[in-house]
């Protein structure tokens, strides 16, 4: 014989009626929002210092766990920029010039993990946030726009308001392929 109980009734009411979420880490770059399963992200700490690549490759070493891991340039890798020699600093440079001892101008390393196990490290100006995303908040993105567009490794549109900005879904296993597995610059 079942126990009838208010707190009972009220939980299985909740789950009856409520929506299935995703729990994404969301994070701003160059004024778009970008959001990664958290199941894709093993950790996110202080960046302390990065190196190697000099001449602005995209991609450098720091340590973590007592071993190197690779950090890559979200925004290169993301909006598919070609390094230029006459380019702004890159992220090995900003890191010196952005020491651990300077508190301001903190910087992040979001740890993320593919599905083969391979991590990497991509550094961020603030420190993402966790957002529970309801389903149906998650749209195809238009073939148009992965054919034209400036923008890769991206796997979907989340829309969840219409008076906001929607924001790029990221696909953890094109962020840690190299550069040469992605799909190509278009001029």
């Amino acid at each position: 014989m079942a126990v009838f109980s208010p707190l009972t009734s009220r939980r299985s009411t909740r789950r009856k009626g409520a929506e299935a979420t995703q729990q994404l880490i969301v994070f701003r770059l160059r004024n778009e929002g970008f959001a990664l399963p958290i199941m894709a992200v093993q950790k996110v700490i202080p960046m302390g210092n990065i190196y190697g690549a000099p001449g602005g490759a995209g991609v450098s070493l720091t340590q973590y766990l007592d071993q190197e891991l690779i950090v890559i340039d979200i925004g290169r890798r993301i909006f598919r920029e070609v390094p230029s020699l006459e380019e702004s600093p890159s992220i090995e440079s900003q890191s010196s010039s952005l020491a651990l001892d300077d508190k301001t101008l903190q910087r992040y390393l979001l740890i993320v993990q593919s599905s083969q196990g391979k991590l990497v490290g991509l550094p961020l100006e603030c420190p993402p946030s966790l957002h529970r995303v309801p389903s149906r908040a998650f749209a195809p993105l238009p073939e148009d726009y992965i054919s034209y567009g400036n923008i890769r490794c991206v796997s979907a549109l989340i829309k969840l308001n219409n008076d906001e900005p929607p924001l790029f879904l990221l696909n953890p296993d094109q962020l840690v392929q190299p550069l040469q597995a992605l799909p190509p610059v278009v001029s």
